[in-house]
Order: C-alpha cells, then structure tokens, then sequence
C-alpha cells in the first residue's frame, strides 16, 4: 500500500492486477509508515503478514489512524478477470516457492499447485497468509462490511485512465508505468524438455555468474509474455468452477467496472 499525506491518496496494491507496476511509479510518493513497504512482518498475534499487501480489515486491525485515512483520502487500485488473475497467481506461486517458471511445469505440478491453493482457500483462514496472499478476494481490498472504501476502480485492461487520474492527482505531467511480474511462457512450446534439460547441465557445469548470466539472455530471447489466458485455458472445469464460486463477487466487480469504463 502506497500512502500519501501530503497528496492525501492510497493506493491499494491487490496482488496480481499489475500493481506492482503502478506502486513502483508512485513510491517516491509514499510519506507514511514504513511498515507498508515491507515485503513480510511477523505480527505477536496474527503471525506473518504481508504489509504491501493488506486486506481492508486487516488494515482496520493494525493501523486505525491509516485506516481512516483512507476513508477520507482518494483511493485507488486495479481489478483483473478473476480467472486471468488466478492463473497468474498460480504461475506467481510456483516462482517463489517451487523456484520455477511457469513454462517448466508438468500438468502434474501444476495440478498439485492448484489442489493447494484451493485447500487452503476452502478453510477461509482468518489472514491469508503470506503465502497465498495472491489469491485473496480482490473484493477485500476495496470493501468492508458491505461498504465500498475505495471508490477510484479501474480495470487492468484501462490502466491509461488510472495512470492519467494518479498524476493529476499528484500533479505532474505523466506518471511513468513500466511492467512487472508478468506470466512467461516459451515462444516454442515443443522444445520445452531439451531447453530445460540443457539448463540443468548448463547449471551444473557453468560457474554461477557465468550461468545466471546465460539463462537470463535466453530468458529474454525464449520466453515472452503472456497475458491473453481465457477461462478455457486454464484448470478444467473443477478449477472454473471454484474460481466462478469462491470469486464470485470479484468477478461482478470487475464486469461492473469494465461496463462503467464503456460508458
């Protein structure tokens, strides 16, 4: 969470909606408590959480001065496809805990992943925990008790729009947005099991430097984003079915804001 005094605005970071590109812009803008800039803190009573990534209650719980800030500054944050935004996770999930791309995955792996996550998530734990903090509700984030907190919404696919509102808010010319995080996968699917094969020789016989070097040279050559995951792409019907349930509200928030944009 990216908050601003002397701007008066917040800007909600919700995990996996390209929040990551949009909090690096307006960080120079950040004049409140440090804790929010913190990947993972460990609290006395809750454990560990993730402090650049707080659910409204859990902001409500922990700083009720910067809580009511936010009631009374201008908000703002991004929404994703619920589906997109899973997938994504998913992919996000295996980087840092298994220490792999996506791409490199087995249906196996990926499977196993899933019936994880969804586990975990069907036990509705009181804080999400660092963990899986990718997959909470991105209703959580804007709303509470029914009441919608944040109010300036913009869909990942209009990230123009957010973009022109933070800098008039801040007052400069144009906010500078780059792009992080995004799901890899390999221009050329088919040599998946030689490339990976060869990078796990390279790695055993190459000094360190020399190897990290390598593989990220072809990283950039062999890998490119991807971002255009449909429903039908991803999980089989068990796992839409889950996201359709469990995300339900996420999913109409961001068709109302998608509909509100239209207009």
């Amino acid at each position: 969470m990216i908050l601003s005094d002397r701007y008066r605005f917040v800007f909600i970071h919700i995990p996996k909606c390209a929040g990551t590109s949009v909090r690096a812009a307006v960080l120079p803008y950040h004049d409140a408590d440090l804790r929010f800039l913190k990947t993972v803190e460990r609290h006395p009573d809750l454990g560990e959480i993730d402090f650049r990534h707080l659910p409204l209650a859990l902001l409500r719980d922990l700083d009720p001065e910067a809580f009511e800030k936010l009631k009374t500054y201008a908000g703002y944050a991004i929404l994703r496809d619920p589906f997109q935004r899973f997938r994504s996770a998913v992919s996000q999930r295996t980087k840092m805990y298994l220490g792999k791309e996506f791409a490199q995955l087995s249906q196996a792996d990926i499977d196993t992943e899933i019936d994880r996550v969804i586990t975990y998530l069907q036990s509705e734990p009181r804080v999400i925990a660092p963990e899986f903090i990718h997959f909470a509700r991105q209703l959580d984030f804007v709303q509470l008790e029914g009441e919608r907190l944040v109010h300036n919404l913009y869909p990942v696919e209009r990230l123009d729009l957010l973009v022109a509102a933070l800098s008039q808010k801040i007052g400069v010319g144009a906010l500078e947005i780059g792009h992080a995080n995004k799901t890899k996968v390999l221009r050329h699917p088919q040599l998946k099991h030689v490339l990976y094969k060869g990078s796990a020789i390279a790695r055993r016989v190459l000094p360190a430097t020399m190897y990290e070097g390598l593989r990220v040279s072809a990283r950039r050559m062999l890998m490119k984003s991807n971002d255009t995951a449909q429903p039908s792409d991803f999980g089989g019907k068990p796992v839409r079915d889950f996201i359709q349930s469990h995300y339900a509200d996420d999913i109409a928030m961001h068709k109302e804001i998608l509909a509100k944009m239209a207009t």
